[in-house]
Formats: C-alpha cells, structure tokens, sequence
C-alpha cells in the first residue's frame, strides 16, 4: 500500500481486519504491539511475523522492518539489524487514537505512564537510554530486596550503593517528565478549543513519587520496601492527572467528554512532534469517530486537512461526515483482510 500527505480512510465491517493495520504500523513504529504480547501477533502455525516499509521522513527515504519470533525481536534499518531497540525507536514517529486509549483518564497509573513513555520517547532518544537505565538498577534493587529475609549488613551496605544509584537514576527521568507536561500543556491550551466551543480550561498535572532530595526519601522507606520486598517509591510509581476547569477529569468528565480530551491530546502531541522534530508524525485514528457528534468529526477532519499530516482513519462509513471535506482523502476498502483502494467513485483495485 502506498500512501502520501493527507488523510486516508480504512473502511470496513466490525472484524474484517481495519484495526489489525494500524496495528502493524503501531508495531513498526515502537516494537510492539498497544494490545496484546508479541507472540500473539504472529499467525497460528507460522514462525515469525514481519512488518516492513519504506518511510520517507526529513527528506530522507529508508527501508524499516519488524520481525517477531519465539527468540525475540529483529529491528531492521535499511538491512541492518539495530543491536538495541531505543537506536530504531524514533524513526517512524506516530501519533495514534485508541480504544484502549480510554482506559488513560480512569484507568491506572501504570497505562498513563506507558502512554506518555510513548511519546517522550518519540521525541528524545536520551529518555530512552534515562528510562531503560533507571528500570534496570530498579529491577537489581528489587531481586536485592527479596533475598534480604534475614538482617545482613553486607546486604545494608549494598542496599545503600543500589539506592543510591536508584536516585541518581531517577533523577534525569523525573526532571524530564516534569518538563515534558509543562510543555504539552501549552499546546493543550490551543487544541482544546479547536474541538470544544465552551470556555474550558484544560491541563494535565503531573505527579511524582518523589520530586526533591529523592536518595534521601528513598533511604527513609527502608523499613516499608523490606517488609515488602519492593521498591515503593520512584519514578515507576509516578502518575498523572487530567483537570477540566481545575476539576479532576476522572471524577466528573463524561465518556464524550474524556473522549474530547484524549483526542485534544494526541493532535496536541501531534503539534508538539512537529515544532520539535521540524515535521508531523503519522496519525493514526481508530474508530475515532465513534461517540464524536457531527461537529466534531467534522472539526476534526478539516484540521486533519489543513496541517496535511499523514492521517489513517479507520471507521465503518463515511455517510455522516461532510462530503464536501472528502474531496482529496484517499478511500480504502477492507474485507476478510484484504485491502483495496478506491480509485475514483465506487471503482477499486486491490493492493
């Protein structure tokens, strides 16, 4: 399938396959799937799963792959194999619109995190490197925890150096998110109103396990992460808060309502991707139109239109929306998951 600038429809019945594509473009972009393991991805009786494509970005044209096997992941640039997955994140930007994205608001603290991990990610290579080394002397500090059943002070003692390692660790991932949060939040500001016409304001609030003198916090839980044999306190246990008008969105926002403000943030990451990195990401909408009323669907395909990203839509029909806003988008047709573009009114040629 080739596509360009622009909006572009996958439309099909519940089941035929529209959401198993954005799918494979998700996995493509950051190594693994929004909704399920990776070995689920690859089809009954066959040994891998592989998606691939040529992306242009920045001007410059290159070949990316995803292969997925019982011994791991191959991520591949233009032929060779990335020896680690953050030098191949990154590549392909995305911004996407899931089901699943309704759990971000009332659901838990673990789905926030991954979801903004997600995007901090997109845009710093070094958040990464900061997140993956910070989950690595967690996960050393944890399995120290658990063997200290019985008082050791060689085990104190090397308690102390994880923990302050921990801290350091930590440091440069929460100073990362806080500033991240204070900068979406500005573009938060703007978007809002692009899909809502009531004088709202919308903001997001970000919430630290530990903010200041984190070695000396975490050294004070001692007694609590014994006892548990965990680490209760860090940048793993941090969270957010969504505010409509200073007012928690999990508390009093309706489901249209939480679905206004999801959809405000990722065309708000979507901005932030394009003042950062100098061009948008790919945006990938699924069943967005569902729950959005008439003025909104049609909001959101003008502003789809005006900054020309690449935009891939998928829902069951286009009857609702404004026929006047579907003069240059392209149309394609699934059924038992097989593709076809739609050439020029009702004629197709499958792909």
């Amino acid at each position: 399938m080739e596509f360009g600038q622009g909006i572009h429809f996958i439309i099909g019945s519940n089941g035929e396959g529209k959401t198993n594509f954005l799918e494979s473009i998700y996995v493509l972009a950051l190594a693994k799937s929004y909704k399920t393991s990776d070995l689920v991805l690859i089809r009954h009786q066959e040994d891998f799963a592989k998606v691939e494509a040529t992306v242009l970005s920045q001007s410059r044209l290159f070949d990316l792959s995803m292969i997925i096997s019982a011994s791991g992941k191959n991520a591949i640039i233009n032929k060779t194999s990335q020896k680690k997955l953050s030098d191949y994140i990154g590549h392909l930007q995305i911004v996407s619109f899931l089901p699943e994205d309704m759990n971000i608001i009332k659901g838990s603290p673990r789905e926030r995190r991954y979801f903004f991990d997600v995007y901090m990610g997109q845009m710093d290579k070094n958040y990464i490197s900061n997140l993956g080394n910070y989950k690595y002397v967690l996960k050393q500090r944890n399995e120290l925890l658990k063997k200290m059943n019985q008082p050791n002070k060689e085990d104190d003692l090397l308690l102390d150096v994880i923990t302050e390692q921990l801290a350091e660790a930590a440091r440069p991932v929460v100073e990362h998110r806080k500033k991240f949060i204070q900068e979406i939040n500005l573009f938060l500001e703007k978007q809002y109103h692009l899909f809502s016409s009531k004088n709202e304001y919308y903001r997001i609030q970000y919430l630290p396990s530990i903010e200041t003198e984190i070695e000396k916090v975490m050294k004070s839980k001692y007694r609590t992460d014994k006892m548990s044999y965990t680490t209760n306190f860090g940048p793993h246990r941090d969270d957010y808060d969504f505010y409509l008008n200073d007012v928690m969105a999990k508390d009093y926002a309706s489901g249209g309502e939480q679905r206004t403000l999801i959809l405000t943030l990722d065309m708000a990451l979507a901005e932030m991707m394009k003042d950062r990195l100098k061009e948008y990401p790919v945006i990938l909408l699924d069943d967005v139109f569902s729950e959005l009323d008439y003025e909104k669907q049609n909001k959101l395909i003008q502003y789809l239109s005006k900054i020309q990203a690449q935009a891939i839509i998928t829902t069951t029909s286009l009857h609702e929306l404004n026929q006047d806003a579907l003069n240059n988008v392209k149309v394609f047709h699934v059924s038992k998951g097989h593709i076809q573009e739609e050439k020029q009114h009702g004629k197709s040629s499958k792909v």
